[in-house]
């Protein structure tokens, strides 16, 4: 069950996401006006632009209380391997790593109950109520 509840709170989170991609885009795009379409480095520094929003959205609840928004929803945490908060080098090489494993690294859930980047971070999600 906590790995249906993991990918549950991750489509929450998502979601979330999406409306913030979308506001935050707002002043990026009224600011680079045309050129975002027609210019690479503009669409690539776009990309960039929205990876950091979501660095700073994930890893400031992830360092905060180990619960974003949508692992508070599905009542889940996520902690270090000695149960403790993530600091703010876990919560960096949990961001890498899990947009380098992005998609494999979630197939490793069925299998093992944790993604690849939860495995090579040695951070775990968890029922919140387990600490």
């Amino acid at each position: 069950m906590l790995p249906i509840k993991i990918i549950f709170a991750f489509l929450y989170d998502l979601l979330l996401l999406f409306a913030l991609w979308f506001v935050s885009a707002i002043p990026f795009v009224v600011w680079q006006g045309e050129s975002l379409q027609n210019d690479f480095n503009s669409r690539l520094a776009f990309q960039f632009y929205l990876i950091a929003i979501t660095y700073v959205y994930l890893t400031y609840f992830w360092t905060l209380n180990g619960q974003s928004p949508g692992l508070r929803v599905w009542k889940l945490r996520i902690q270090r391997q000695d149960g403790y908060l993530l600091t703010r080098h876990n919560a960096n090489i949990r961001f890498v790593l899990g947009i380098i494993f992005f998609s494999i690294g979630w197939v490793f859930l069925f299998f093992i109950k944790k993604t690849l980047q939860d495995k090579l971070a040695s951070t775990e999600i968890v029922p919140q109520d387990k600490q």
